[in-house]
């Protein structure tokens, strides 16, 4: 069992405990001595560790392993590190991988539960019946529930695209209660099948990574291609149903330099495109909020995904009450905030939004 987790490393404290392996790294020091620069994560955050003198151990470790660290946190430009003083793989221990990938706090088979209850209330059509086909596939409902809807910037953690699509779906049903005139089965179908290459795209096993085929296509042609083969089993998909579902894959990012092959065409692309873009934009600023709310000033560090600085309107004291009392949106602890918000200053290059 894990003993000790990020988030309450203090400096000075000895560590004995378990960590993902996500960054490896041989330097030559000052002295003209190797050692070794590894980056450390666990559900709770990620820290930087040092092996000094690296050639005195035997190195049966690498990237995405499980390691027992022993060692000492220590203050470095006033950053915590780790100075490692000896490291090796759990090969035989049993590892429960939830201690070491960031994860939503909502329980992902009740939100699945209540996407499936919202679906099955459609009315009987070729939409229902697609996405159905989609959400009933046994292999495909294992990974929706646990895929992070992104690397870096949103919702980026087990559980997360879940977690971004059951705010999406009751957002549409407010938007189409507003605007009865929108078709809503629609913008339900977009929703949930917007971000399903997601699945495929990255990997999410150990540390979150972009699998080798979503390196090379991206999650929007994989979602295209996926639903294609699923309407190819239903007899009778209309035609042009079928191009204003692929039209809303392709458009939601909503320019062509945000990587949408296609800009929105129709009034239910538009609405998921703005709807995608304010549940993401806004569970950014809320991390970051929550990561930086000791920061000093009245302003964040610069956010990202926005390209700008955040005005903190609250006081320290007025922010910490309100979140306390109020309950997350996206649902991950105060750690798990502070860990997406420290990954987009290491890791937006690769972000694909």
């Amino acid at each position: 069992m894990k003993k000790a987790f990020i988030a309450d490393l203090e400096a000075g404290r000895r560590v004995s405990s378990e960590f993902l392996l996500q960054g490896k790294e041989r330097k030559n020091a000052r002295t003209g001595s190797a050692y070794l620069d590894l980056e450390l994560r666990d559900s709770s955050g990620t820290i930087k560790g040092k092996l000094w003198d690296c050639d005195r151990i035997t190195a049966d470790f690498d990237v995405d392993d499980v390691v027992h660290i022993e060692g000492a946190v220590e203050r470095y430009q006033n950053v915590l590190q780790i100075a490692v003083r000896d490291i090796r793989a759990c090969r035989d221990e049993p590892i429960d991988l939830r201690d070491f990938l960031p994860k939503c706090t909502q329980d992902p088979e009740e939100m699945y539960e209540a996407l499936l209850e919202r679906v099955r209330r459609e009315p009987e059509g070729p939409l229902k019946q697609l996405l159905l086909a989609v959400l009933e596939d046994p292999a495909l409902a294992a990974k929706y529930k646990l895929a992070p809807a992104a690397m870096v910037l949103h919702h980026a953690y087990l559980g997360g695209l879940l977690e971004h699509v059951s705010s999406l779906w009751q957002l549409g049903d407010m938007l189409a209660d507003h605007y009865p005139w929108l078709n809503r089965s629609l913008i339900l179908a977009g929703i949930v099948l917007h971000d399903l290459g997601k699945i495929e795209e990255l990997s999410f096993q150990r540390a979150f990574r972009y699998s080798t085929r979503g390196q090379l296509l991206g999650h929007i042609s994989m979602a295209v291609e996926m639903v294609q083969e699923k309407i190819r089993a239903i007899p009778g998909f209309p035609a042009m149903l079928k191009a204003q579902v692929e039209h809303m894959i392709l458009s939601h990012h909503g320019k062509l330099e945000f990587g949408s092959p296609k800009e929105p065409m129709f009034a239910e692309a538009l609405a998921l495109h703005y709807l995608d873009e304010l549940d993401s934009k806004l569970e950014s600023v809320r991390a970051q909020y929550e990561a930086e709310r000791d920061r000093p000033g009245d302003w964040t560090s610069r956010n990202r995904a926005l390209g700008r600085e955040l005005l903190k309107a609250e006081s320290k004291d007025e922010r910490r009450d309100a979140g306390d009392k109020a309950p997350r949106p996206s649902g991950v602890s105060k750690a798990q905030a502070a860990t997406g918000a420290a990954a987009q200053q290491r890791a937006l290059a690769l972000e694909k939004s």
